[in-house]
């Protein structure tokens, strides 16, 4: 299945194997500036879609650009956060991470920014190889 790979204005990358989608996550995190970049099936993209007008495919959201910290967040059945087990703990004191979206800013602290980049990036290619919910890691809810 072919992906399409999103982040910032207009940045969009055809994406049906993991080199084509690293190429895509690379030239996102050359930016400098950490992005939020979902990968989405071409439905979710079309002109006309909604999520109220009935259940499209599932689709994931990573951060990237970061060099500690992402987030791997499930918009699918069962929804979720990305939880990896031995991700090092929040900084104390440490500010949430702003991840660029679509021009306006996500920010990402301790509930959501749960992975680190290696595993966001692991998730993403798990996603693109299978069109399911990763295995890699374990799901919770944002708390």
């Amino acid at each position: 299945m072919t992906y399409i790979v999103a982040w910032g204005r207009g940045n969009r990358r055809p994406s049906s194997t993991v080199a084509e989608l690293d190429a895509a996550l690379d030239e996102a995190a050359a930016s400098n500036v950490p992005q939020v970049v979902g990968i989405y099936p071409p439905e979710y993209l079309a002109g006309d879609a909604s999520p109220w007008d009935g259940p499209l495919p599932p689709a994931l959201q990573i951060g990237v650009g970061h060099p500690d910290r992402s987030f791997v967040l499930w918009l699918g059945p069962e929804g979720g956060v990305e939880v990896e087990a031995g991700a090092p703990p929040w900084p104390s004191g440490a500010p949430d991470i702003a991840f660029g979206y679509g021009g306006d800013a996500v920010f990402a602290g301790p509930a959501r920014a749960r992975v680190t980049p290696a595993t966001a990036r692991q998730a993403a290619r798990e996603f693109v190889r299978t069109g399911q919910r990763p295995t890699c890691v374990q799901w919770a809810s944002e708390q």
